[in-house]
């Protein structure tokens, strides 16, 4: 049995021993609370992948049914004409491919024809050498402009370029930020 009275010594111990306690509960409630954090980021992570894989895997499907298709039809042409083909056929039959294949990705157009990507690339380069062109003119008329109007007005002259640092040199404004 104790005594009813707790000495100083006693009592002390008891409280940092329920101090301890107290930091060491706290800790593992920190800890866990990081835990349980990382976890939802984690979780969140995965939901946002998983969700561009399902998108990617939908592409993925659309495209793997138009080259079945395209494959069964080319099967199909090939059972009809058995091996009397020609070039042109083939090349239609290629045509036709990759115009299914740009329909099934859609406004991506990954997939361009590269006959067409050439032609394109030429025509942006021809209309920026244009603009340039354009622009250079523009810029050669501007400048003989500029000169005709400060020959008229006097403005190159020896007098005129002499003047150009007259604010740095004004006496009144000494001392004074401008």
């Amino acid at each position: 049995m104790r005594w009813p009275i707790v000495s100083r010594r006693r009592y002390e111990t008891d409280l940092a021993a329920a101090k301890a306690e107290t930091d060491r509960q706290r800790e593992l409630r920190v800890k866990a609370e990081k835990g349980e954090a990382t976890a939802r980021f984690n979780r969140q992570q995965v939901l946002e992948q998983n969700a561009s894989l399902d998108e990617k895997y939908a592409d993925v499907c659309i495209v793997n049914e138009h080259l079945t298709d395209d494959l069964t039809k080319a099967r199909e042409r090939i059972a009809q004409y058995g091996v009397r083909r020609t070039v042109p056929d083939v090349l239609e039959e290629h045509d036709v491919h990759r115009k299914a294949l740009a329909d099934a990705l859609g406004p991506q157009k990954r997939h361009l024809n590269w006959d067409q990507l050439i032609a394109e690339a030429a025509r942006l380069n021809a209309a920026a050498t244009e603009w340039m062109t354009e622009c250079q003119a523009h810029a050669t008329r501007a400048d003989r402009l500029q000169r005709r109007l400060d020959d008229s007005l006097g403005l190159n002259t020896s007098q005129v370029e002499d003047g150009r640092y007259w604010q740095q040199t004004r006496h009144d404004t000494k001392g004074v930020a401008l």
